[in-house]
C-alpha cells in the first residue's frame, strides 16, 4: 500500500474474497448449463437457444462484478441518489402504455430489461448511502418512517406491474438494513410486527373465503379486502389447498413437486430430467421461476444440498464475514442489503417449488433465465467484493 493509503492493483487483487469469486464465477456457469438442459424442449430453435443469450449477460455481468469490485465503495455510493432517481423514472415508464411493454399480463420491460430488478439493489444503495452518512439522526421514528418511503414508493410502482415476489423481498432486505444500523429495537420491533401482521391478514382473510361453504358474494367480499389481483389469490389459494385444483392453477407446483421427488439421491443425469423433457414442466417456467426443479430431478438430493452449499458458504458467510470487517457503517449495510436480498431470492424460490411457501415468481439468483436480474446479481457480487477490498482503509480515505 502507497503511504497515502491508496491501494495498488495488486494489493485489490490479493484482498478480493476468493469465496465470493468463485461462486460468482461458478453459480452462472451452472445457471447457464440448465437453461440449456431446459430449453431442450422448447418448440422453436429460437427458444432452445435462450441460454446463449444468458451466457452473454453472464459475461458482461462478470465484467461489471469486477469494475465494482476494484472501485472504491465509498467513492461510486455517492452516486447512489442518482442511481435511485434513474430506476424510480425507468419505473414509471414502464407503466405508461406504449413505453412499457406488457407480458403475459404483466407490465415489466423497458427496452428489453426489467427496471423492478436494479430497483432492488438501488434501494440497497439509497439506504446504505443515507444510514451510513446520516445514521445518528435516523435511528428514531422518522428515520424509520423516511426509509419506509424510500424502499415503499419503488415496491408501489413494482406491484402495481404487477409482480408482487419482487416487491415482497424489501420489507426483509429493509428491516435487517435497520437492525444493522442500530435503529431503536421499540422501532424496529413495529416494522417486524408490521410484516407478520399483513402476512397473516392475507393469508387468513384469503384461506377464510376460499374455504368450502362460502356463497360467491361473501368470497368476493372478502377477496376484495386483500388488495390482491386475481393470479396473486389463486397462488395463495393453491399453497392453501395444494390439491384442489392440481390441472389448473396448481399446475406448475404439483409437477414442480414431481420433479423434486423424482430425482431421488443422485438425480436421472444432467439432460435427462423426464417432466421438464416431456412438457409436464412448461418450458416457460422451467428456465426462470421452475428451474430448481430442473437441476434437482437432473442431480438429485446431493447435487441440491451442494447448490445450497455454494450459496451459503460462496455468499452468505463470506458476506458476514466481509461485513463484520469493514470499518464504516456504509460497508456493512451495503453487505447485509446484498446477502439479505440474494437469500430471500433463494428460500422463496427454493421454498415455492416443494410448497414452504407461495408461488410468488421470482427467480433463483444466477441459475434461472433473465438477463437483468444476471447483471444485478453480478453487480451485487461486485459490491461485496469491493467492501472486502476496500472496507479496511477508512480512515486513510477520510484523512484525505
Amino acid at each position: 500500500m502507497k503511504d497515502d493509503g491508496v491501494l495498488t492493483f495488486s494489493e485489490k487483487c490479493r484482498r478480493l474474497n476468493w469465496a465470493v469469486l468463485a461462486a460468482a464465477l461458478l453459480l452462472p456457469a451452472v445457471g447457464v448449463a440448465f437453461v440449456r438442459s431446459a430449453c431442450v424442449s422448447r418448440p422453436s430453435l429460437a427458444l432452445q437457444q435462450v441460454w446463449v443469450g444468458q451466457m452473454g449477460f453472464a459475461a458482461v455481468g462478470v465484467v461489471l462484478m469486477l469494475g465494482l469490485a476494484f472501485w472504491d465503495y465509498r467513492r461510486w455510493s455517492a452516486f447512489a441518489p442518482w442511481v435511485y432517481g434513474g430506476v424510480f423514472a425507468a419505473l414509471v415508464l414502464v407503466l405508461i402504455p406504449g413505453v412499457g411493454v406488457e407480458r403475459l399480463g404483466a407490465r415489466r420491460w423497458l427496452w428489453g430489461l426489467q427496471p423492478s430488478e436494479p430497483a432492488k439493489l438501488a434501494v440497497v444503495m439509497m439506504l446504505s448511502w443515507l444510514l451510513g452518512r446520516f445514521g445518528e439522526r435516523l435511528r428514531g421514528v422518522p428515520g424509520l418512517l423516511l426509509c419506509g418511503v424510500l424502499a415503499g414508493a419503488p415496491a408501489v410502482l413494482i406491484l402495481l406491474e404487477p409482480d408482487l415476489g419482487t416487491a415482497l423481498v424489501l420489507g426483509p432486505t429493509v428491516l435487517a438494513m435497520l437492525f444493522v444500523a442500530r435503529v431503536s429495537p421499540k422501532v424496529l420491533s413495529v416494522g417486524v410486527l408490521a410484516l407478520v401482521l399483513v402476512a397473516g391478514y392475507e393469508l387468513g382473510v384469503v384461506k377464510w373465503a376460499t374455504a368450502e361453504g362460502r356463497s360467491p358474494a361473501q368470497t368476493e367480499a372478502a377477496l376484495r379486502l386483500t388488495g390482491l389481483r386475481e393470479h396473486q389469490i389463486k397462488r395463495v389459494e393453491t399453497f392453501l389447498y395444494p390439491m384442489r385444483d392440481i390441472h389448473g392453477d396448481g399446475y406448475n407446483a404439483y409437477q414442480s413437486e414431481i420433479a423434486v421427488g423424482s430425482g431421488g439421491l443422485f438425480g436421472k443425469g444432467y439432460g435427462q430430467g423426464v417432466q421438464h423433457r416431456l412438457g409436464y414442466l412448461p418450458g416457460m417456467v422451467s428456465i426462470n421461476d421452475f428451474i430448481f426443479p430442473v437441476v434437482a430431478e437432473e442431480v438429485g438430493f446431493v447435487g441440491g444440498v451442494v447448490l445450497l452449499a455454494v450459496y451459503v458458504l460462496g455468499i452468505l458467510l463470506p458476506g458476514v464475514i466481509i461485513a463484520s470487517r469493514c470499518v464504516d457503517d456504509l460497508g456493512k449495510l451495503l453487505c447485509v442489503g446484498v446477502v439479505t436480498l440474494l437469500f430471500c431470492h433463494v428460500f422463496i424460490n427454493i421454498g415455492m417449488t416443494v410448497r414452504i411457501v407461495p408461488i410468488t415468481g421470482l427467480p433463483l439468483p444466477f441459475i434461472s433465465q433473465g438477463g437483468t436480474f444476471m447483471l444485478v446479481m453480478l453487480a451485487a457480487m461486485g459490491i461485496l467484493q469491493s467492501v472486502a477490498v476496500h472496507g479496511r482503509t477508512a480512515e486513510a480515505f477520510f484523512r484525505r
